[in-house]
């Protein structure tokens, strides 16, 4: 029998994180034209913050507790992580302090190296356009999940395992309850800022380098600034989407894997789907597209993906059941697309005009600006 809290809060836990994915996605690709085809390993950042410093900030902070020396902790959540954290997370269900400064050390280191390394891999973006650009952030973001994977100070000496992450809302009492609270009031954050970026000079700035840098090159804008500003803000929230995902039980479960981290269909190609849905810099429309897909697909099929296999009985026309469920969730999103560029070629929401200044108020504005000349 289907469990229909249950069924909600994991819904509504895929549909913010895959918010936050999206959205950030949109700054780059759909409002800059900058096609990121390595987006996964900005969002792998997040995680990487969550198994590895946030684990040992928490782990330093209750090394007290545990009878060991904060340094000893510290190396400890690496060499034998499973274990040590097996026992630190025991000692956070009962330290909110530790738990909360674990949770915002992550909300503030994650978005910064997010940044940092969008900022590094502006520098191709600056230079490269079209296919080679998006060639090279693929190339670049499987580069990284290799060497993440087989460096030890990162992701431990079991990278097909990764890290335990701290376990930050055990004292709450109701850990998967309040990790979707916090995940649902990050999505809504980064909806009103993408809300008043847009509407922003720097929106109408970015979206006009995408629609003509040669034009916008003429009038003196800085498009190398730009497009490396699109990179940084749209990786650092990239990176809070990992972080978000990290902490939530639902989702990561307890441990944070490279493979799983930088999977580039979860990861890369969902976001640029949910976005082609909605509508290209539309940030109603990647909303909207996020809430319909999360409820009716990504929720639902991912979760009972099995039951719905079998219970359709496609082995009786010699498909495996195992293999038509794992397709599914794919097969009917594809499908949504489809049907959405068939019918909404610009998305369920276009990208709305930007607002400018009415007509009405320019001779107001006009007087004001020759009273202030001296």
């Amino acid at each position: 029998m289907v469990n229909l809290a249950l069924l909600v809060e994991q819904t509504v836990a895929f549909i913010a994180i895959y918010y936050i994915l999206t959205a950030a996605l949109n700054v780059k690709a759909g409002m800059t034209g900058i096609p990121d085809f390595g987006h996964a390993m900005f969002f792998a950042v997040g995680g990487i913050v969550v198994g590895n410093l946030a684990g040992r900030l928490a782990a330093m902070l209750v090394a007290g507790q545990l009878g060991v020396s904060a340094g000893e902790a510290f190396r400890k959540v690496i060499e034998s992580n499973t274990a040590f954290m097996a026992e630190v997370n025991k000692v956070l269900a009962h330290s909110p302090g530790a738990s909360i400064a674990a949770i915002l050390f992550a909300l503030i280191v994650a978005p910064v190296l997010g940044g940092l390394l969008g900022w590094l891999a502006s520098y191709p973006a600056l230079r490269l356009r079209g296919d080679y650009l998006a060639i090279m952030l693929l190339a670049s973001s499987e580069a990284l999940r290799i060497f993440v994977m087989y460096y030890t100070p990162i992701m431990g000496a079991t990278p097909t395992v990764g890290l335990t992450t701290p376990a930050v809302f055990d004292w709450t009492g109701h850990p998967t309850e309040w990790s979707t609270v916090f995940v649902v009031a990050l999505a809504l954050l980064v909806f009103v800022y993408m809300e008043r970026f847009y509407n922003s000079p720097s929106g109408r700035l970015f979206r006009a380098v995408r629609d003509d840098e040669d034009s916008a090159e003429a009038i003196g804008k800085d498009v190398a600034k730009v497009r490396r500003d699109a990179m940084i803000i749209g990786s650092a929230l990239a990176a809070l989407a990992g972080v978000a995902y990290s902490f939530n039980p639902w989702l990561a479960g307890s441990s944070v894997a490279a493979q799983r981290i930088f999977d580039r269909v979860l990861w890369t190609f969902w976001p640029w789907a949910l976005m082609i849905l909605g509508g290209m810099s539309s940030n109603r429309g990647v909303g909207l597209a996020t809430v319909v897909v999360g409820a009716l697909l990504i929720g639902p099929i991912r979760i009972y993906k099995n039951d719905l296999a079998k219970a359709l009985h496609v082995e009786a026309i010699g498909i495996d059941p195992g293999n038509f469920a794992n397709a599914l969730e794919y097969i009917l999103v594809g499908a949504l697309i489809l049907a959405v560029l068939f019918f909404k070629p610009k998305g369920i929401i276009p990208e709305p005009p930007s607002r400018t200044i009415p007509r009405s108020r320019i001779p107001e504005l006009i007087e004001e600006a020759r009273r202030e000349q001296p």
